[in-house]
């Protein structure tokens, strides 16, 4: 059965689309903030206080001066300032559009982030040894803590990337992270001061990408995306901290997630049995993509992340009906890539919460 492309009433659909977006956001980072004070302790453990601070974990030290190198401004600027020299040597124009925008991605990102950081005045961790403190209008240095501006800078250039050159997206979104985990390692920033800033980066990346009168399309895209990123984060730090419960409750959870994995995976059997000519149609395709991501979020029996993935799949939904998948899931070229990274995506979540539940040592 088939649906419409276009709801009846678009604008509650849009409307629809952000709230639940922005709802699985808010529940996502209010997760993620109860690791703040835990990861700030356990770096603060493995670092030895020199002239200057310094990591005693190789792996550590290494993440935390080469993400500090890679996400100062300066150098992000000077990307796009290469890009536009290829496109002026070469003659590629599409290359001097992608210089332009990640410009422009910067420039909104670095606006925002530093207003915010003002505003909200929020101390770095360095200034915090408790769970208490106080956010104030501030100019001081070192009440600027939220959001990130390595952060923020890097996911802004990293999603312009991402959108207009989407083979080396994932690359491009890898690096940001690498960035954003560096600043959290480095002791300058909190883990929501991070999340945060990749949440306006995305954002700064979509506005940049698109026509100025669609900026509203834009920032729902943005929050959309944006609310999948931090459902991810929240998902992995969770799994990585907490051991399976042996008891009843925890195979209630697990076989409660078996169960729409599997089901989503048999919606989609006709990609792999007989190709891509013959798949399911664009609405089946989207409603198996959501059971395996929503039994994944069951299995890791967390219920906020349960909460901010369920919040994902009814934006899904929304989102869905108000625009036609039928090219995007039809597409041959994309037919390997795509089914490829559905498939990793759920090994990947599974060997972690088969093989690494509880390593990190925090909670």
């Amino acid at each position: 059965m088939s649906v419409p492309s276009q709801p009846s009433n678009p604008t509650i659909a849009a409307l629809a689309q952000v709230g639940c977006s922005c709802l699985a956001l808010g529940i996502s980072v209010f997760g993620l903030a109860r690791f703040d004070l835990p990861i700030t302790k356990y770096v603060r453990s493995v670092t030895i206080h020199l002239p200057w601070d310094q990591l005693t974990v190789p792996w550590m030290a290494f993440t935390s001066d080469m993400g500090d190198w890679i996400g100062q401004g300066w150098r992000l600027a000077f990307l796009s300032m290469f890009l536009l020299a290829i496109a002026w040597a070469f003659e590629r124009p599409s290359i001097k559009l992608v210089a332009i925008q990640t410009l422009i991605a910067h420039g909104i990102a670095a606006l925002l982030a530093n207003v915010l950081k003002h505003l909200i005045g929020r101390p770095r961790p360095k200034f915090v040894h408790s769970g208490d403190w106080q956010m104030n209008f501030s100019f001081v240095s070192g009440l600027d803590s939220f959001p990130s501006g390595h952060s923020t800078a890097s996911f802004a250039i990293a999603t312009v990337l991402a959108k207009r050159f989407p083979a080396v997206g994932p690359f491009c979104l890898a690096i940001a992270v690498f960035v954003g985990i560096s600043r959290v390692l480095r002791g300058s920033h909190f883990l929501t001061d991070v999340v945060g800033g990749a949440i306006i980066g995305i954002l700064s990346g979509f506005v940049a990408t698109a026509p100025l009168r669609q900026w509203r399309s834009s920032v729902e895209e943005g929050l959309y995306y944006a609310a999948i990123a931090s459902s991810i984060v929240l998902g992995m730090l969770w799994t990585l901290s907490h051991r399976m419960d042996d008891g009843i409750t925890g195979l209630v959870f697990v076989t409660g997630g078996i169960i729409p994995v599997a089901w989503g995976l048999w919606g989609r059997k006709d990609y792999w049995v007989r190709g891509n000519r013959s798949g399911p149609n664009p609405w089946q395709a989207t409603v198996s993509k959501v059971l395996i991501a929503f039994g994944v979020a069951i299995m890791t029996t967390s219920l906020l992340l349960v909460a901010a993935v369920g919040c994902v799949c009814v934006a899904t939904w929304f989102r869905s009906l108000r625009y036609s998948h039928q090219e995007d899931e039809r597409a041959t070229q994309w037919f390997v890539l795509r089914e490829g990274a559905i498939l990793g995506s759920l090994f990947l979540a599974l060997f972690i919460l088969g093989s690494a539940r509880g390593i990190l040592p925090f909670q």
